[in-house]
């Protein structure tokens, strides 16, 4: 915040009082930007793990984001996820006649950063 404020022609003091004013106000916050961002990344089907990874290379607080991480983990069931993310993008459901869709699903399922074991368990559910 304090970079793209000064790049804007502000003088320092300025820059320095609004930042703490923003601070105060709790409208800058550490917390409340990895609990944005983990669960944006969540909603879009990735797991917490990965949405973390991301933020981390986004220069989000490693504190801040260690705490976030925790809360959501306790109530995480990641087959749970893995189903509910393979039914918005299939609602319908799919053959698992072919080989090729079975593993296409995997890959996607890996990609959002699902374990191999979840993958296989949820797909060999969605098989039967």
């Amino acid at each position: 915040m304090r970079q793209r404020l000064a790049g804007k022609d502000y003088d320092e003091e300025t820059v320095t009082t609004v930042i703490k004013q923003l601070k105060a106000d709790n409208y800058l916050s550490e917390q409340r930007y990895a609990e944005a961002f983990l669960r944006s990344r969540m909603k879009r089907g990735e797991t917490p793990w990965l949405a973390a990874q991301k933020a981390r290379q986004k220069g989000a607080d490693h504190r801040a984001l260690e705490e976030v991480l925790g809360e959501i983990n306790e109530a995480y069931d990641e087959p749970q996820a893995a189903r509910e993310v393979l039914n918005m993008r299939d609602p319908a459901g799919f053959r698992f006649e072919d080989e090729r869709v079975w593993q296409r699903q995997a890959r996607f399922l890996r990609n959002k950063g699902y374990s191999s074991a979840t993958i296989l368990r949820v797909l060999k559910e969605r098989s039967e």
